[in-house]
C-alpha cells in the first residue's frame, strides 16, 4: 500500500469513528497517527488533499485534517474547580468521571483536567494578549464556541457549572440541531461542517460560490473571497454570520467587562476583511460606556493553542498551584494580584 493509501485509510478511519467509542490506549495510538499525518504534511506540503470526513465531499489538507482531529479529540470538558474530575462532556457523553485519577494509575505520573477554552484563555493570558491587559475575554470558534474569562491571570469560574455556555444560546428557531439536543444554538449555526453545506446549498443560486467552495473548505475564506466579489448570496450568508459572531462577542463583553478580547480558533485566521468587519460590528453592539475602553484582537498563540493551553494548566497546577507568577512586562506599572503579593510575604 502506497504511503498515501495509508493515509488515506487513516483519514477515514479517524473521521468515522467517534471518540467516546474508542478505549485510552487507542485514543493514544490516534494521537501518535495525528503526529504522523503533520509528518507527512510537512514532507507533501498542502497540494496532497484528502476527502475528509469520508463521504462528505470536501477535501481537506493533511494539515487541516490533524489539526480538525486534535481538536476533536481534545474535546469540551465541564471540569470540577480542584481539575482531577471531569463533570461532563456532550462529545464523549461523559459525566462525572475521574479523568486524572485513571490517567494517574494508568501512566504513573501527575494528571490534571481543565476545559479545553479556558486552557487556552490561559495560554493567551500568559503568552499573548493577556500580558498588557489586566482581564481578558477569550473566545474560540471550531467544532463549538467556546468563552473563557481571566482576570489577573486567573480563571473565572461561572456559579456551579464552571463554565459559559455562550454556545448554546439560541439564535435560530429553524437552525440545525446542536449536540445538547437543541435547536439553531450558536456553535451549531457556526459550526464549520454546517457552513460549507450552506454555501454549497447556497451555490445552486451562486455560481461565484459553487466555484469558490470547490476550490476552498474554510468557510469564512469562501464567503469572505465571494463578499470581495460582490455576489449577493455570499454577502446574506456573510452578514447573518458576522451578526451572529457580533451579537455574542458584545454580549460576552457587555457582562464580563473586559479590557481586551482576543479572537481564537477560526476566528484567529479569518480573513483580513471579514475580521475588519466583525471587529467593527461588534464595537458597534457593544455599550457606549465599555465601547472606548475594549480592545477586540485575534489571539496570538499560534496555530496549536489547545497544546499551549495544556501545557499551561501543567505548569500552573503542578509547579504554581493554581498561582501563575505576575507577567514582568517592561515599563508596566500593573499592581501584583493579591495571591501574588501574599504568596511573596509567605516566602
Amino acid at each position: 500500500m502506497s504511503a498515501c493509501a495509508r493515509l488515506r485509510a487513516t483519514a477515514r478511519g479517524l473521521g468515522e469513528r467517534s471518540a467516546r467509542n474508542l478505549p485510552a490506549a487507542r485514543r493514544l495510538r490516534f494521537l501518535l497517527a495525528i503526529d504522523a499525518l503533520e509528518r507527512y504534511a510537512r514532507f507533501l506540503g498542502d497540494e496532497v488533499t484528502v476527502e475528509y470526513p469520508t463521504r462528505s465531499g470536501t477535501r481537506l489538507t493533511l494539515t487541516e485534517i490533524a489539526a480538525d482531529l486534535r481538536r476533536r479529540l481534545i474535546s469540551l470538558f465541564l471540569v470540577d474547580p480542584d481539575g482531577r474530575r471531569l463533570m461532563h462532556s456532550l462529545a464523549l457523553d461523559w459525566r462525572d468521571v475521574p479523568v486524572a485519577e485513571r490517567f494517574e494509575r494508568a501512566y504513573g505520573t501527575v494528571a490534571a483536567v481543565e476545559y479545553n477554552v479556558r486552557a487556552m484563555a490561559r495560554a493567551e493570558a500568559r503568552y499573548g494578549l493577556g500580558r498588557r491587559a489586566d482581564n481578558l475575554l477569550y473566545l474560540h470558534l471550531g467544532e463549538s464556541l467556546g468563552v473563557a474569562y481571566l482576570v489577573d491571570g486567573l480563571a473565572f469560574r461561572q456559579g456551579t457549572h464552571g463554565v459559559s455556555e455562550l454556545g448554546h444560546h439560541q439564535v435560530r428557531a429553524d437552525g440545525p440541531r446542536c449536540s445538547c439536543g437543541a435547536v439553531g444554538c450558536l456553535e451549531a449555526v457556526l459550526g464549520r461542517e454546517y457552513l460549507l453545506t450552506r454555501i454549497r446549498e447556497a451555490g445552486a443560486r451562486s455560481p461565484v460560490l459553487a466555484k469558490l467552495v470547490r476550490r476552498a473548505t474554510r468557510p469564512l475564506e469562501v464567503l469572505d473571497s465571494g463578499v470581495q466579489a460582490d455576489d449577493p448570496v455570499a454577502i446574506e450568508i456573510s452578514d447573518e454570520v458576522t451578526g451572529h459572531l457580533s451579537g455574542a462577542i458584545a454580549m460576552s463583553i457587555n457582562i464580563f467587562s473586559p479590557s481586551r478580547v482576543a479572537l481564537g480558533g477560526a476566528l484567529a485566521s479569518a480573513p483580513k476583511d471579514f475580521f475588519g468587519r466583525l471587529q467593527e460590528e461588534t464595537l458597534t453592539r457593544v455599550s457606549r460606556i465599555l465601547r472606548d475602553q475594549v480592545t477586540i484582537d485575534r489571539a496570538s498563540i499560534g496555530r496549536y493553542p489547545g497544546v499551549l493551553g495544556a501545557g499551561t494548566v501543567a505548569l500552573d497546577r503542578l509547579f504554581y498551584r493554581d498561582h501563575p507568577p505576575t507577567p514582568a512586562v517592561r515599563g508596566s506599572r500593573r499592581i501584583p494580584p493579591q495571591w501574588a503579593t501574599a504568596a511573596t510575604a509567605r516566602t
